[in-house]
């Protein structure tokens, strides 16, 4: 009998033992792994708020040299080479085109097209001033002598948008 009493009394000792040193080695488990903190990401909230302009271009002639497309921002700078906001040359591939401008912020815009037969940049004119290449306005916009206003081949551009214009070159 003096067994089961030491026993009982092993075990009122112990029952509180057993749990301490499972708890106390899964601590020291659990702090000997590798911690690995997971930051979270924060979120992207840069909004792509550009646009785009295509441009479906008929009226092309030869399938040789590029399409220069000179992008105006302002009327102070329109069809001024050297104050031009953006400037692209597509290729010619085709005697009809589809071409389009990418990443514009929202505003008010007007274009001059080149088409650059020969490849060097600008509109080949005759000993009088009358373009030898053909060429054209946003909005299709044309004065009988010398170039339309920024007024007439302007347009806005709202924010997140695909704007087309259709446009045809002229040849004189």
């Amino acid at each position: 009998m003096d067994a089961i009493k030491n026993g009982q009394r092993y075990f009122m000792k112990t029952r509180f033992i057993f749990p301490l040193i499972l708890l106390s080695t899964s601590i020291l488990f659990f702090s000997s792994c590798k911690k690995e903190y997971i930051t979270p990401k924060k979120e992207d909230n840069t909004i792509d708020s550009t646009s785009q302009i295509a441009i479906d271009i008929s009226g092309i002639k030869k399938i040789e040299g590029s399409i220069v497309v000179a992008l105006y921002n302002s009327a102070d700078n329109f069809n001024n080479p050297s104050k031009v906001f953006r400037e692209y040359y597509f290729p010619v591939t085709a005697t009809k085109m589809l071409v389009t401008l990418d990443s514009i912020p929202e505003g008010t815009y007007a274009f001059a097209i080149i088409d650059d037969e020969n490849n060097n940049k600008n509109l080949d004119k005759n000993g009088l001033g009358i373009p030898k290449e053909g060429f054209c306005f946003s909005n299709n916009a044309l004065k009988s002598f010398g170039p339309p206003s920024f007024d007439d081949a302007k347009f806005y551009l709202p924010i997140k948008t695909k704007l087309t214009q259709y446009v045809s070159l002229v040849f004189y």
